[in-house]
């Protein structure tokens, strides 16, 4: 079923952020808020002109405004760039997809996911850039679903912007990202053990 992986991923953080999360993290509530509306705004979707907008895909656009709002002038271009190239290539993948579906060895989605997330780390490879990280890669597909929609308009081809399946590919998106965080937490506290270890075998 299309969407069903965005639906588990984003009740599974919803979860996390609701119950688990600390009480005293500054981005708990808004958090649980912004997935809490997502899964609310599934099942809707609106007309704009002759296009189909699903609701997520719009509120998704307006905290990625709000969140770049707040950043400098410079970090605004670098970004802008950034989310350019992203668009460019995840429009191509999906144009590639609907035209040569035989070159797709995986889900097109997944491949698209993968591609943008790689373009993202080689703009922010930092972690502590991560949320610009995963806002520009975020944007970046939102663009490229308005090029794709677009282009496929044009040629007498309808499709939604931000379907379920483009949710599907956020979804897959944050799980990346998540990992990352995860796998960069983990080796932090392997080498802050090790290096306690070192000191204490000095002392002897």
């Amino acid at each position: 079923m299309e969407g069903i992986i965005f639906l588990w991923v984003a009740w599974g953080l919803w979860i996390y952020t609701t119950f688990i999360m600390e009480k005293n993290d500054k981005g708990r509530f808004l958090f649980s808020f912004y997935l809490l509306c997502l899964i609310c705004l599934f099942p809707y979707r609106f007309s704009i002109l002759s296009y189909e907008v699903h609701a997520d895909y719009l509120f998704l656009a307006l905290l990625a405004f709000i969140y770049m709002r707040r950043l400098g002038l410079r970090q605004k271009l670098y970004m802008l760039i950034c989310i350019l190239t992203i668009a460019m290539s995840y429009a191509g993948v999906g144009l590639v997809a609907i035209y040569d579906p035989v070159l797709m060895i995986i889900d097109p989605y997944v491949i698209a996911a993968l591609l943008s997330m790689s373009l993202g780390f080689i703009f922010y490879s930092s972690i502590n850039k991560m949320r610009n990280l995963f806002l520009s890669v975020i944007s970046g597909t939102l663009t490229g679903e308005i090029f794709l929609s677009v282009t496929l308009h044009n040629i007498g081809f309808s499709k939604m912007i931000g379907d379920y399946l483009y949710m599907d590919t956020a979804a897959y998106m944050a799980l990346m990202t998540i990992t990352w965080k995860a796998v960069h937490s983990l080796n932090a506290l392997m080498s802050s053990k090790l290096t306690s270890n070192k000191g204490e075998i000095k002392n002897i």
